[in-house]
């Protein structure tokens, strides 16, 4: 049986990691209040938003931002009351809806959340965090009707992510509906959830959710090795070469492609980060650049890389026997100080 509750992927972010609108002003007070809250020294950060509030009582961003010390404080219920302050000023500032729903989850009051969400959701329809936090507290509710149709709403949103078609078949499957659950693992797949996070747990649903004939057809990745694969995915030019040379072309032109993108990071230049980053990455079967994969010395040389392949074109997929198969390449990217 499925774990439901480790399992569900609903990318709740953690609760203190509220939204935030901080932004520089002319305002002594406010901008000392402001650094103090980002260094996290929240008492001094509250005192001085509580001065700038004396000079104006209508200063949305320093209850906004007093709020978020209280949070990290864990003085709720002061939060609650700045954040409806600002939405007092500001009926239609979204994030303070969204702030003010995550204190509510946290404190068990789910309808007050809801309503917070809801509204956050008429004002800004393409709110995605809204819609998992949404999802989220309907299940708490043990409303998973009420999840599914969130999920659904959050798909005409994002049609081509994996993880909301993931999220909702999950829910079926819990609410005893295998096959809307295999129908939703499916269309996950064909977004290329096999190519990102929920690859493990995806892979379970359609083998919990879909009879024998369906996982055979699904757990069929056809992934076959650039080395031995007969013909080659092709970079844009290189169909023009003779086929025994297609290979080296294309890792040429990969190579070119890294070549002209390559943008070595400032934060990691004067930190004096280097090293190796190895890349992986599959040529899918439509010719796009899928489940780039990085490993390296840091996070910022690693997220350089993926950014360096995500501008890779559409290729020509890789074939054998007339089938077009997803093909998986490495390649390594090398950042070097001087």
């Amino acid at each position: 049986m499925l774990n439901f509750t480790k399992k569900l992927l609903i990318c709740f972010l953690l609760f203190m990691a509220q939204l935030s609108i901080a932004q520089k002003v002319e305002d002594k007070s406010y901008n000392k209040g402001a650094n103090y809250l980002n260094t996290g020294d929240f008492e001094k950060a509250i005192k001085s938003f509580n001065k700038s509030i004396e000079k104006n009582d209508k200063f949305i961003d320093a209850y906004f931002n007093r709020a978020l010390s209280y949070t990290y404080l864990k003085k709720y219920d002061e939060a609650v009351n700045d954040y409806s302050i600002v939405i007092q000023l500001d009926p239609n500032n979204e994030v303070s809806f969204f702030n003010r729903s995550r204190i509510f989850n946290l404190k068990k009051e789910y309808q007050k959340a809801l309503s917070d969400l809801n509204s956050a959701i008429n004002i800004d329809k393409k709110f995605i965090e809204v819609y998992f936090d949404k999802a989220e507290i309907m299940i708490k509710m043990k409303n998973l009707e009420g999840a599914i149709s969130t999920y659904t709403n959050l798909i005409e949103v994002l049609p081509n992510d994996p993880i909301p078609y993931y999220n909702r078949g999950l829910i079926k499957y819990r609410n005893g509906d295998k096959k809307g659950a295999c129908e939703d693992a499916a269309l996950s797949k064909s977004k290329n959830g096999f190519y990102t996070e929920i690859d493990i747990p995806l892979k379970e649903l359609i083998e919990y959710s879909c009879d024998e004939k369906q996982k055979k057809v699904l757990l069929d990745e056809e992934l076959v090795d650039f080395a031995i694969i007969e013909e080659v995915p092709l970079y844009p030019g290189c169909e023009k070469v003779p086929k025994y040379e297609r290979r080296k072309c294309f890792q040429e032109q990969i190579q070119k492609h890294i070549a002209r993108n390559f943008r070595y990071p400032e934060e990691a230049q004067n930190q004096g980060i280097q090293g190796r980053v190895f890349v992986q990455f599959t040529i899918g079967k439509n010719g796009s650049i899928i489940g780039i994969k990085t490993r390296g010395p840091h996070p910022l040389l690693e997220a350089e890389a993926r950014r360096i392949i995500s501008f890779l074109p559409r290729l020509t997929p890789g074939e054998i026997d007339g089938e077009k198969v997803n093909v998986p390449f490495s390649i390594p990217i090398i950042f070097k100080l001087q």
